[in-house]
């Protein structure tokens, strides 16, 4: 089933500079900056839920010079082997993500929501695990302590988000839960077909 990707794509980088909005609020508002952190946050493993990010990410890996592009996708084989021997462990593990060169990712305009929003403190009001609460990233942590007084809502990005991916699964007749690294949203599909892993056309 074909779908118009971009009117999926306008409403998502929609959300996407809100977020960095609030981001930018909130690192401005405790005086913090990443720049020259050595504890990059790139290593973290993160899953990540949605087709409709997918899609994103996989927009601006398109992008990117062919040898990059095969490069990450030499880089993605090896962060899987390692991480299937590790599987269940990830909050333990530091692993470098495939699309980050010298410190910085590569397709940064099009990263996932987590990698926009991680490393400030905040809270989430889950629909089905109730109301959570996120601490900073490492450095954050010890650099004020627990003086905490500026936390980003995640719901309504949440919430947005997922009633994008709600519309674009219809759409596209996806059933198929999506949990997947980004080493994962780049092997598990044709490098080329445009189309998230597990649509096929109708």
């Amino acid at each position: 089933m074909k779908i118009d990707r971009a009117v999926f794509m306008d409403k998502l980088f929609k959300i996407y500079g809100e977020i960095d909005r609030v981001c930018r609020d909130s690192a401005d508002y405790y005086g913090f900056s990443c720049n020259g952190c050595d504890d990059n946050c790139c290593r973290t493993v993160f899953y990540h839920y949605t087709v409709v990010e997918s899609f994103a990410l996989l927009e601006g890996f398109d992008k990117l010079p062919a040898e990059i592009r095969d490069e990450s996708m030499r880089r993605g084989r090896d962060y899987l082997r390692d991480l299937d021997k590790q599987r269940g462990k990830e909050e333990e593990l530091e692993m470098m993500c495939p699309l980050n060169y010298d410190g910085l990712c590569r397709i940064y305009e099009y990263r996932p929501l987590i990698c926009r929003i991680h490393g400030f403190p905040g809270g989430l009001d889950h629909p089905v695990k109730g109301n959570q609460s996120f601490t900073g990233c490492g450095i954050f942590n010890k650099t004020f302590q627990k003086e905490w007084t500026h936390l980003i809502d995640r719901t309504p990005f949440y919430t947005r988000i997922a009633n994008l991916e709600g519309r674009i699964r219809r759409e596209l007749d996806y059933t198929t839960r999506f949990r997947k690294t980004i080493a994962e949203m780049l092997l598990e599909r044709n490098l080329y077909d445009g189309r998230a892993p597990g649509v096929r056309d109708k």
